[in-house]
């Protein structure tokens, strides 16, 4: 299995992964998942830095990483109008918030529904990984459902749980009520 930066030509394949690995909450930001794909695909036309894609003839995961603060409120509002754009950006800037000065934030890793995710999930941390201590970073942190299948990989990675969140405006907006803020220190 091979990590690499995301290119152009794998945005497509990309995004569809995605989409399967997050249907529910992102059909609850968008309530409509065709717009969501489109939307992304867009996104990521215009924002690769951060993007790393794992393949093994073809694209089987994804990952979105900052390393700074990422812009999602001009972009949503421009696609969307100001009233629904700026919706959508503040739930993304919740479950991608911004990373701080010694950080590196995982917005989402996302694995093909077909594929043994352990793998693939480890693979995309390793380079996370590299490349965060590459940058001099002394953390990565991410948010995480309680429910995430990708939660025993995080786990066994050294990710430790620094936090827990229980509301219902995670419940309402994502679709899970309790999420754990996942840390792993470099």
């Amino acid at each position: 299995m091979r990590v690499r930066e995301l290119r152009k030509g794998d945005i497509r394949d990309a995004v569809r992964i995605l989409i399967l690995s997050f249907e529910k909450v992102l059909f609850n930001v968008f309530k409509d998942l065709e717009l969501a794909r489109e939307v992304f695909f867009e996104y990521f036309e215009e924002n690769t830095d951060g993007c790393y894609v794992a393949e093994e003839e073809r694209i089987v995961g994804f990952a979105y990483v900052s390393f700074k603060k990422q812009k999602f409120g001009s972009f949503f509002r421009n696609k969307l109008g100001f009233i629904n754009g700026t919706r959508i950006a503040l739930l993304m800037s919740y479950i991608c918030p911004k990373p701080k000065r010694d950080e590196v934030v995982i917005n989402f890793l996302a694995v093909s529904p077909l594929r043994s995710s352990e793998e693939i999930c480890s693979a995309l941390l390793r380079r996370i990984v590299e490349d965060a201590r590459n940058a001099n970073k002394k953390k990565i942190r991410c948010l995480m459902p309680i429910d995430s299948d990708l939660l025993d990989v995080f786990t066994k990675f050294g990710f430790e749980i620094r936090k827990v969140i229980d509301n219902r405006f995670a419940e309402r907006n994502f679709g899970s009520r309790v999420w754990y803020v996942m840390e792993l220190k470099l």
